[in-house]
């Protein structure tokens, strides 16, 4: 009697074994522990072309857009390169005016020297306001100069009498006497062609 139960004990526990160890389909056409490695490739294959259009590369990027949003698409024939003039400082055409001489050209001359050596002259304020007032009639190697000019050290007060243009061989360059309380002071002016304004290079005090 012992004998049949340790055989019947036995022939259970085989077939558990047995039961345990057999593969089972997963419904994706592969078995537990095995892989039905054709199926998956036939499947790979079906997904990449389904995706890509007739007659195209498989193995192509996929096409991006040709112009990104707020970019701007260089072939677009109503972009049109125009080179532009060239400007000064002040905004003005590069283009050089004629310079000659007539009575507007000198009686400009001599407004701008009797300024120069007037805001020269303004020596009962501040520096600040001095400087202000004299630097934008300099030229910017005047200024260089003659902003470390301390106005307590200029002897002239105020002028005292109508300039006149003493040298009229340059077209752009001049100079002009100017009466003051002590003696005649000479201004050097400067300009850049024939519609540009008389600026001051130097104030030569009286020999």
């Amino acid at each position: 009697m012992r004998r049949v139960v340790i055989v019947v004990v036995t022939a259970v526990v085989l077939v558990v074994a047995a039961w345990i160890g057999w593969p089972r389909d997963d419904g994706l056409g592969r078995s537990d522990g095995i892989e039905n490695t054709g199926n998956v490739a036939e499947q790979d294959g079906r997904q990449d072309t389904a995706t890509a259009p007739e007659g195209a590369d498989p193995s192509a990027e996929p096409p991006t857009d040709a112009v990104a949003e707020g970019d701007v698409d260089p072939g677009d024939p109503a972009l049109e390169v125009v080179e532009e003039p060239e400007f000064d400082a002040d905004g003005a055409p590069t283009e050089q005016v004629e310079a000659t001489w007539d009575d507007d050209v000198r009686t400009a001359a001599v407004s701008a020297a009797t300024a120069a050596v007037t805001a020269f002259s303004d020596v009962d304020q501040s520096a600040e306001a001095w400087w202000r007032g004299l630097s934008p009639l300099l030229t910017p190697q005047a200024r260089v100069v003659y902003e470390d000019v301390d106005p307590r050290n200029v002897p002239v007060r105020q002028v005292t009498g109508p300039a006149s243009v003493v040298d009229e061989s340059s077209t752009l360059l001049t100079e002009v006497t100017v009466p003051t309380d002590v003696g005649a002071y000479t201004v050097m002016l400067v300009r850049a062609d024939g519609g540009s304004p008389w600026l001051t290079e130097q104030i030569r005090p009286p020999s």
